[in-house]
């Protein structure tokens, strides 16, 4: 809900989406520093992605 709040930056909305994010995701996606909610959600389908994969080895 905060995300649609109005005077959000795009900042603040990648922010918020990354700090919901599970440990695992979380850290990977902190680490390329998303400039808005976009981009943050295209790191996390990748790493998300990426942990599936591992699991399956």
């Amino acid at each position: 809900m905060a995300c649609h709040a109005p005077g959000v930056t795009a900042q603040q909305r990648a922010d918020l989406f990354v700090g919901g994010l599970p440990d695992h995701i979380r850290v990977d996606v902190e680490l390329r520093g998303p400039q808005d909610l976009q981009s943050a959600m295209y790191y996390a389908r990748a790493f998300e992605r990426r942990a599936v994969a591992i699991q399956q080895e």
